[in-house]
This record gives structure tokens, C-alpha cells and sequence, in this order.
């Protein structure tokens, strides 16, 4: 089993279409922003959630065969695949921050706000880095349960078009949830520090993104037993 680094090297040079893809939509993003209006910013997490379907398309029988060709097995598939949509989530997370960070200073109006699906705006004097930090911080909590729910469906197979509905789906339901946790936050009146309870409440958001991330990487684990007992069981029943 080679290192991640080496197998999300390989998973990048496999994809570089769909990455590239990603990185060119960002550039895309951020030009008609400056240039007309923000609204394409909004595409930029469905497409976060979409990647494990459009990840997985790739998975036909040539490229499985390209990848034993270079000697990869079906685990370093798996992490290298993981660890590149990890990597691209991030790219258009950071894209949609950079910009809401950038327009006040550029004396430009956005129509786009912080947090996934459902925007949320914090008190009056609340700094915008505190309301951007805990909007990025949620979307990738709703990106890291969307991963969760159908990351195995998108890589143990090829997943068909109603994974895309389902992606989008999940998305959406769970923003919408968890937007509401912030609810108290917000109701939250700290007259000598407004932004105390919204760094708590993104304190918060951040360690369940940590304990997701750990059940994302034990899922993977699962992930990767299933495709070796697949694999097990086709070589038993060629003999």
C-alpha cells in the first residue's frame, strides 16, 4: 500500500479533468464576481456536494484497468479519492470565504452569504471574519455528512444519475438542519464581546467536523473491506 500522498497524486493525475474542472470554476466564480455579480458563488458548494458522484462516473472498467497497470490497488484508489475531493472541498470552500472576505474591501456588494444552502447573518458589530470562519466551518460540516451518507454508494460502484439527486439532497436537508443549531447563538446577547458566542458556536461546529472526519475515515476503512471481500469473492469464484 503506497503512502496518501503518493495515492492522492495518482488519484489527481487519473482526474485532473474533473479537478481542473473545479479549480477553473473557482477562477470563473471570482472574475464574474468582480466583473458583474456574485450569484454563480452559489453553485460552488452543490458542486462540493456533488463530488463523489462526479469522482465516481470515472470509475469505468478502462480506468480500473489504467490503475492496475500502474500497480494501484483498490485501497489506494479509495484514499487517493478521499484525499483528493478533501483537497477540492477545501479549494471551493476557500473560494466562497475569499470572496466574502474581498468584496467589503473592494467596496462591492455580495448577494451571497456565509454557511451552506441556507445563509445566516450574526447580531449587529459581529466582525464578518467571526460570521465568514463559522460559515465556512458549517459548510463543511453538511459537506462531511454528505460524504458519509453517499460516499459508499459513489465508490464501492458507479454511481448512477439518482446519486446526483441524492447528493444534492442530503446537501440540502442537512444544511438546512444544521443552520438551525445556530439559532441559539444567535440569540445569544454578550454586550461586551458579540462575537464570544459565535466563536463558541464555531468552536463547536469544528469539533464535529473532527469527530465526522473520524467516522468519515472509519467508513472508509469499511469501504475498502467490502471492495477486498468483493474482489476475494469473484477470485473464488473464477477458480
Amino acid at each position: 500500500m503506497i503512502s496518501i500522498r503518493q495515492a492522492l497524486a495518482m488519484e489527481l493525475r487519473l482526474n485532473s479533468g474533473r479537478f481542473g474542472a473545479s479549480a477553473a470554476l473557482c477562477v470563473l466564480c471570482l472574475v464574474v464576481a468582480l466583473l458583474v455579480v456574485d450569484s454563480l458563488m452559489a453553485v460552488l458548494p452543490l458542486w462540493a456536494a456533488l463530488a463523489w458522484y462526479r469522482y465516481g462516473r470515472a470509475d469505468t472498467a478502462e480506468r480500473d484497468e489504467l490503475r492496475a497497470s500502474l500497480g494501484l490497488s483498490r485501497a489506494d484508489r479509495v484514499r487517493g479519492r478521499v484525499a483528493l475531493i478533501a483537497v477540492e472541498t477545501a479549494l471551493l470552500i476557500l473560494t466562497s470565504s475569499l470572496w466574502l472576505l474581498l468584496a467589503p474591501a473592494l467596496s462591492l456588494e455580495t448577494t451571497i452569504g456565509a454557511g451552506p444552502t441556507v445563509t445566516f447573518s450574526g447580531p449587529p458589530g459581529l466582525p464578518a471574519v467571526v460570521l465568514i470562519l463559522a460559515g465556512a466551518l458549517q459548510s463543511a460540516f453538511v459537506l462531511l455528512i454528505t460524504a458519509i451518507v453517499v460516499g459508499e454508494e459513489c465508490t464501492i460502484r458507479r454511481p448512477g444519475i439518482g446519486m446526483a439527486v441524492v447528493s444534492v439532497l442530503v446537501y440540502l436537508v442537512a444544511g438546512l438542519l444544521s443552520t438551525l443549531l445556530w439559532i441559539p447563538v444567535g440569540m445569544l446577547e454578550v454586550s461586551a464581546a458579540t462575537a464570544v458566542p459565535w466563536l463558541f458556536g464555531s468552536a463547536a461546529v469544528l469539533a464535529g467536523c473532527a469527530v465526522l472526519a473520524l467516522v468519515l475515515r472509519r467508513r472508509v476503512r469499511a469501504w475498502i473491506g467490502r471492495l477486498d471481500a468483493g474482489t476475494a469473492d469473484c477470485a473464488r469464484m473464477g477458480a
